[in-house]
């Protein structure tokens, strides 16, 4: 089954996007690729977040962008839960205010009652083991924190996909690598396909289920980790790629 097929293209004064990619419907896909390579610009597209874009969108059965056939359904309508490289949380409302926030724009699954939603947000917040943090307020919570409560926030909506933009890259190291489990656990748990930004190796070798190598605005190789980092030349970045954890 197939979470999200896009065919985009997004021109920029001396740069253009054009992919055409298929993720699977479970996981975790990481887009890797260096600095400039069109792995944001590509994940705004998926979204939405970018009106120059052209192309086809569908996840699922769903359809959220033709072009060709003049249809483009808005941001708040598709199902997608994104996170930022900064945890991007409202200051003014506590921990409980931020996750329920998306709730009042996007719909979840319509034969979801109250009761299921509610039951169904309190396993989240258990997962993510941020229940004591709920009457917190945002100022208060360490890097780690927020970034959990942001996954928790985006994953609230029930999203058919969750886009990850480089959620890791203002942690420390111990912190980044207690969220990559957090992140596993969620992939375990919930089944909800993710796409992932990153240029680092060791995140790539812990949580990609599938890389897909983001060049220039073309995907360059897709695959497992080891395999499409050599097919797109980059076999020193290969060399380096740590050892696979056991899952």
């Amino acid at each position: 089954m197939t979470a999200v097929a896009a065919r985009l293209q997004v021109e920029r004064r001396g740069f253009v996007l054009d992919v055409d990619i298929v993720l699977p419907a479970h996981g975790i896909s990481v887009l890797f690729g260096a600095s400039g390579s069109g792995k944001t610009t590509l994940l705004r597209a998926i979204a939405g977040l970018e009106p120059d874009a052209r192309g086809r969108v569908a996840v699922g059965d769903t359809l959220w962008q033709d072009d060709a056939a003049g249809e483009r359904v808005p941001v708040w309508q598709r199902r997608v839960g994104y996170v930022f490289q900064e945890s991007s949380l409202f200051e003014h409302l506590d921990v409980a205010g931020n996750i329920a926030y998306g709730l009042r724009w996007h719909r979840s699954r319509d034969a979801e009652t109250p009761a299921t939603r509610a039951t169904r947000l309190d396993a989240l917040v258990d997962l993510l083991g941020i229940g004591e943090l709920l009457q917190r307020r945002v100022e208060t919570l360490s890097g780690g924190e927020r970034q959990r409560v942001a996954i928790a926030r985006a994953m609230a909506i029930d999203p058919a996909v969750l886009l990850l933009d480089e959620p890791l890259a203002a942690l420390d190291f111990e912190r980044r690598h207690e969220i990559m489990g957090w992140l596993e656990r969620l992939r375990d748990t919930t089944g909800t396909p993710m796409l992932y930004v990153s240029h680092a190796l060791d995140e790539l070798a812990r949580l990609g289920d599938r890389a897909l190598v983001l060049a220039d605005g073309r995907i360059a190789a897709c695959g497992e980790p080891e395999p499409a980092l050599r097919a797109a030349g980059l076999n020193a970045a290969a060399d380096r790629l740590p050892p696979l954890r056991c899952r």
